[in-house]
């Protein structure tokens, strides 16, 4: 009897230093702006709709044909696979997203525009200064989830259009089999040893977590989202140096050796650790970067013509209640509820501690991030491609 009550104080106490640390890391992350209220399975009201219960959208849902058709939502970016699978269990829907996985955010509304004759997909993830662009292109239909209430202003649409679901921090994925020593600074990385090694996430026009690395690089090097080209600057040296290299950050070129760091989200990183620790690959190292890193969401939208527009809505219900944002953190992903959540000790005791990310910044000014895209898009090419 006296060995249980020791397993169950030690189990407590476990329970409250991970809830701290988990505490910790969602300020830290800056996703700790909501407040703290419940919601129960009726959707809010919304522009339009959101009138519809649970059972209501489950049922237009199979008369939809339980199908749901995503772009840009990979299944090793940020858990879609296990999310995609719980959806399934729960409401009976099959969602068909693998083929078109790779698209940057700029493609998968493009591809909403470009199908509306024809639609195919129902939704999309997009990097958080997309949100607005959908809005004013006219591609994306509102609605409000049962827990609108909960997801802090500066998060969401006021009309519905998009909100945020989670956000990743810039990092290093180190493979250890080509690099003896991590880098732990922007400016480690310039270093020779770093020939033909570093790689970012598609092009930083396109893509918003390759921007991401751009912004980190520049407050690295004394700018900011204000003053984005020491960024520019940054990765021109770079390439000049040989280090910077055409090849995209992902599991597959760090496997190969083809790439030795790769400058992704923290939960693309941590999850291909995770990954390649299990299948006996080589060894990662995961690295925030000292010098610049920074923070900012991911935001979810429903394509204006899709063809499955209430299976839609019902995913999102699904996406921002405990079951779907919990499925974002077991993916290392920080969901927008997070300090809502009760979280399992043996996920909490997972994360990176609070102190790595103790000079991240969290982006979400969107007319910042507005203005530093379009220098980014400006001088890019010239700068660093051309």
């Amino acid at each position: 009897m006296r060995e249980s009550l020791s397993e169950a104080r030690h189990a407590r106490a476990l329970a409250r230093v991970t809830r701290r640390r988990f505490l910790a890391w969602a300020g830290a992350a800056g996703l700790g702006l909501a407040a703290g209220s419940r919601f129960g399975d009726r959707a809010g009201a919304a522009t339009p709709g959101g009138s519809m219960s649970i059972a209501e959208l489950t049922a237009a849902a199979k008369k939809e044909g339980l199908q749901l058709h995503a772009y840009g939502m990979p299944p090793d970016w940020a858990n879609w696979e296990g999310i995609f699978a719980g959806f399934k269990t729960k409401y009976g829907v099959t969602s068909i997203y693998k083929p078109e996985g790779d698209l940057s955010s700029a493609q998968e509304l493009q591809k909403f525009e470009a199908e509306k004759a024809h639609p195919i997909g129902d939704i999309g993830d997009v990097g958080f200064q997309w949100g607005p662009v959908a809005v004013q292109r006219g591609i994306v239909q509102a609605y409000k989830t049962a827990h609108w209430s909960a997801i802090g202003d500066t998060l969401k649409d006021p009309n519905g259009y998009w909100v945020a679901e989670y956000s990743g921090v810039m990092s290093f994925a180190v493979n250890t089999a080509r690099v003896k020593k991590p880098p732990q600074t922007w400016h480690d990385l310039l270093d020779p040893a770093f020939k033909n090694m570093v790689t970012i996430d598609q092009d930083p026009r396109q893509a918003f977590d390759a921007f991401a690395a751009v912004v980190s690089a520049a407050y690295a090097n004394g700018g900011s989202i204000t003053n984005v080209e020491p960024g520019i600057e940054y990765f021109a040296k770079l390439k000049k140096a040989g280090n910077f290299i055409p090849v995209k950050a992902e599991l597959a070129s760090m496997q190969t050796g083809e790439a030795g760091v790769a400058i992704r989200w923290t939960f693309l990183n941590l999850a291909d650790r995770d990954a390649v620790k299990q299948k006996g690959g080589p060894a990662y190292e995961v690295v925030i970067p000292s010098d610049g890193s920074v923070a900012s969401p991911y935001v979810s939208v429903i394509n204006k013509w899709a063809p499955h527009p209430n299976t839609a809505k019902l995913f999102q219900e699904y996406l921002f209640s405990d079951e779907g944002q919990l499925g974002l953190l077991q993916g290392y992903a920080v969901p927008v509820r997070m300090k809502q959540l009760t979280v399992p000790a043996d996920l909490a005791a997972k994360l990176p501690p609070a102190s790595a990310f103790s000079k991240v910044v969290y982006l979400t000014d969107l007319k910042a991030l507005a203005a530093a895209q379009a220098v980014v898009k400006d001088q890019w090419g010239p700068k660093v491609m051309g």
